[in-house]
């Protein structure tokens, strides 16, 4: 029986295992009979060499073949992981599952006084790392050293490491070649961004994930290492190693490769504000600036604090002595007057339970942030007032739109701050209103937007004087969530031209600001 091989069409993902040799074509004569009118009847022949390679020829066909996109003028070898094209059909040939397993490098278990050795040379690569960076900050240079150590243990057949600019685009920082482009399959990229979590690809054409996205066929990626670099909470960028061989490499190689990374993030960010050290001279009058309008913003914040919390003082006392009345007063009072003392007392809760929040604002403690997903946090929240959107018959919807989510918050306060918007816009709501709720990018930020917002809108802070005659502004739910938002980095935003607080949009960097 001859050599089997499978022939996967790249428009439909439809496979194709044949026997060589193998007659391609759209007449009955032929092997593997296709649909195509352009393919002619017996249009290309498959077979294998005696030293086992394969070879595809022209059967003088009306469109010809094309290999790796070039029309081939009789025959043309072809390797695991190429593309052809007959007519307007594009096929990519890969071994059949027998045939990889005969590929399939198998690694037995290492003897003590071997596994030692192992671990000698992977501790020695990381030193040498270590070393290596310790005496040059120049990340280009060392780029290459690094990769020559990398291809000791990984034998990758590409590698690079990148940084994710503010677009969400990719820049290279390190490349194992010398093209100036970097080698990446978005799947990939997807992947990684969606958890924060490093993860190892055994066979990208055995993954149903990955099996049928063009990036990855084309790229010819079969076995893959990713490992994001964390560095302040912050995932900045990369590492990616891939070979184009089936289960090249193990846990062990990700585990490997993930303490390489935790080290060379902190040592490239370094080395990147390094570089940027002369840069920020000239930018010292625009900080100097910044930092004045910070500081004003923070001693109003502090002001406001300082204010609530003599009202809340002032106001408490009599209320106590108030309620204490009341209380008193109802229980020897007839019957007749229980309308008049339920109303006052109701009165007398609200503005207990408003001094309590009073106090919970005074008492805001300073954020504590880890990475987390920010939609997660939002739908969390919403879901916990379900029992208020069904007394005003509302169904909000969240839509995420930016696939940026890992967000470094205090997951605490950005749900409390969440929490505070969504009581001011449910109080302002009428029964049977909707209210969508999405997440999008803006910039180097995430904009989580209550409501339809006017892009094009000028948008201001509770403090500003553009929104002194709304009375919304002045809410207490509103400026705790300010408050928070302020300590991550972040703003509360709302439309002074709007006739109602909506819509309301709560601004979170997405990077951790130093």
């Amino acid at each position: 029986m001859g050599r089997e091989i499978i022939l996967q069409e790249l428009s439909s993902g439809e496979k194709y295992t044949v026997t060589l040799p193998c007659i391609l074509g759209r007449g009955n004569e032929a092997d593997l009979s296709l649909p195509d009118m352009s393919i002619s009847h017996k249009h290309a022949l498959i077979a294998e060499t005696d030293d086992s390679r394969i070879w595809i020829e022209d059967l003088k066909s009306a469109n010809g073949v094309y290999v790796a996109d070039k029309k081939i003028r009789n025959k043309a070898v072809l390797k695991t992981g190429d593309s052809f094209q007959l007519g307007n059909t594009k096929f990519l040939i890969s071994e059949s599952e027998e045939d990889i397993s005969r590929q399939t490098v198998i690694l037995h278990s290492l003897q003590p006084t071997e596994k030692r050795s192992l671990d000698h040379e992977r501790l020695k690569v990381i030193y040498e790392i270590t070393d290596e960076f310790a005496s040059s900050r120049d990340i280009g240079d060392l780029g290459e050293r690094i990769f020559l150590r990398f291809k000791e243990i990984f034998r990758q057949d590409r590698g690079y490491i990148a940084s994710f600019q503010e677009d969400g685009t990719l820049k290279p920082i390190c490349l194992c070649s010398g093209d100036e482009t970097v080698p990446v399959s978005r799947s990939i990229i997807d992947r990684l961004l969606q958890n924060g979590e490093s993860f190892i690809l055994e066979d990208a054409l055995s993954d149903d994930a990955f099996s049928a996205k063009e990036s990855i066929m084309a790229l010819k990626v079969r076995s893959a290492l990713c490992v994001p670099l964390i560095y302040h909470s912050q995932i900045y960028g990369l590492i990616y190693l891939d070979r184009n061989v089936p289960g090249a490499y193990s846990q062990e190689d990700l585990q490997f490769l993930r303490s390489i990374g935790f080290i060379l993030a902190p040592l490239i960010e370094n080395a990147r504000l390094w570089s940027e050290h002369k840069n920020r001279y000239a930018n010292t009058v625009e900080t100097l600036k910044a930092t004045e309008e910070k500081l004003i913003e923070t001693e109003r914040t502090a002001a406001f604090v300082r204010l609530a919390h003599a009202m809340a003082h002032e106001i408490r006392n009599p209320m106590m002595v108030i309620g204490g009345l009341v209380r008193k007063m109802a229980r020897t009072e007839s019957s007749g007057n229980n309308d008049s003392f339920s109303a006052i007392m109701m009165s007398v809760n609200r503005v207990e339970k408003v001094l309590k929040e009073v106090d919970g604002f005074v008492r805001i403690p300073p954020p504590v942030k880890a990475l987390h997903r920010i939609d997660r946090l939002v739908q969390e929240e919403i879901d916990a007032h379900n029992e208020e959107w069904l007394k005003k018959s509302v169904r909000p919807s969240l839509s995420v739109t930016t696939p940026h989510v890992m967000v470094p918050v205090d997951a605490v306060l950005i749900r409390k701050a969440v929490s505070m918007v969504l009581r001011e816009i449910i109080f302002a709501l009428p029964d049977g209103a909707a209210l969508n709720v999405s997440i999008t990018n803006s910039g180097n930020d995430i904009d989580i937007t209550f409501g339809e917002a006017d892009r094009d809108a000028r948008l201001s802070e509770p403090f500003d004087p553009e929104l002194n005659h709304r009375p919304w502004s002045t809410s207490l739910f509103l400026n705790m969530a300010h408050k928070i938002l302020i300590d991550h980095g972040g703003r509360l935003l709302m439309d002074p031209k709007a006739l109602s607080v909506l819509p309301v949009i709560m601004r979170i960097p997405v990077t951790e600001k130093m």
